[in-house]
């Protein structure tokens, strides 16, 4: 490019000496001759000769004057963003969401770690201290993490939301491919609801039920939801924690919500009285919202719908005849 740009410089001085002078020839005291360049081709060289001078000035400028050549040059069109790992060549893994890296594994601050997992829009990278090369070569310094047999020291890297890449810890990195929050919390949902106390739904009185007088329902579940229960996922410490709450249609075309999961007599938080006789489905879904923890990591939502469980009970009602007697 440097060539370029000094071959069109010389080309340009070459037009203007040949307006002042013959080639080849001695210069001659009249005025009468001059060397005839068509003054189309005068242009088109001196164009070339200047863009030659800008294409070398750009390209020899250094670095700290990069934003100077820019300036120089207009642009049309904005170009689009392009996200560079500040270290491809030591690069492990790459990927989105928030990262997991379990306590055993995380060398250095708790919160760098805490972090790396929280920014669930954050990208992150996963590099090795050291390659082989490097190592062989002798380029590297002594590293001691600490690590197992069979796992390599990392470093941790964060991308946040309009900000530049930030190195916010270092681990030992096993066989095992890392996994996400979002790739956990996945999981979670698809296996919760196995974890989820079962929805029984009955009625009392079990038999036939009378017009006008209530009828008390509940779902034999535990009214302060689900605690600490432990999920086997990825060989990782899950737990999940739930709330829920109750819908019930009562069939008669009337619903209602309640955060009770009703009871047997004395227990009347959850009743419902028919106005006449006949057979009534009542059903109950049981909508739950969880969260989970990975690996004392979290809380964080499980993602996806609610856990939702479903059940009927059928409900005989008749109508109360008064009788004499006695």
């Amino acid at each position: 490019m440097r060539f370029l740009g000094r071959t069109c410089l010389l080309m340009a001085v070459w037009v203007n000496h040949l307006q002042s002078c013959s080639p080849g020839l001695a210069r001659r005291p009249s005025t009468s001759y001059r060397p005839r360049v068509h003054p189309s081709v005068t242009r088109r060289l001196v164009v070339l000769g200047v863009v030659g001078v800008v294409v070398a000035t750009a390209t020899a400028l250094p670095a700290g004057t990069a934003e100077s050549a820019a300036a120089a040059v207009p642009v049309a069109t904005a170009l689009p963003s392009v996200t560079v790992s500040p270290d491809p060549q030591h690069d492990l893994y790459v990927g989105d969401g928030g990262l997991v890296v379990p306590s055993a594994d995380w060398r250095g601050d708790e919160a760098g770690r805490r972090s790396t997992a929280s920014c669930l829009d954050c990208s992150w990278r996963v590099s090795v201290l050291c390659t082989k090369a490097e190592a062989a070569a002798g380029r590297c310094q002594r590293i001691d993490l600490g690590c197992p047999v069979g796992t390599v020291p990392v470093r941790i890297w964060l991308l946040r939301p309009g900000a530049d890449w930030a190195v916010v810890g270092r681990a030992c990195q096993g066989p095992s491919t890392p996994v996400t929050v979002t790739g956990v919390g996945t999981q979670v949902h698809d296996t919760a609801v196995a974890a989820l106390p079962p929805l029984r739904a009955r009625a009392q009185p079990e038999g036939a039920a009378l017009v006008r007088v209530p009828v008390l329902f509940r779902t034999g579940q535990p009214a302060d939801g689900l605690r600490n229960a432990d999920l086997p996922i990825l060989g990782l410490t899950v737990l999940l924690d739930a709330r829920v709450r109750w819908h019930w249609a009562y069939g008669d075309g009337t619903d209602a919500w309640t955060s009770s999961p009703g009871g047997i007599w004395p227990d009347t938080s959850v009743s419902h009285s028919y106005l006449g006789a006949g057979v009534q489905r009542a059903s109950v879904e049981a909508v739950w919202r969880a969260e989970f923890t990975v690996e004392g990591l979290g809380p964080f939502p499980v993602p996806g719908p609610a856990l939702v469980q479903q059940a009927d009970v059928v409900v005989t009602v008749t109508a109360a005849h008064a009788r004499l007697v006695g």
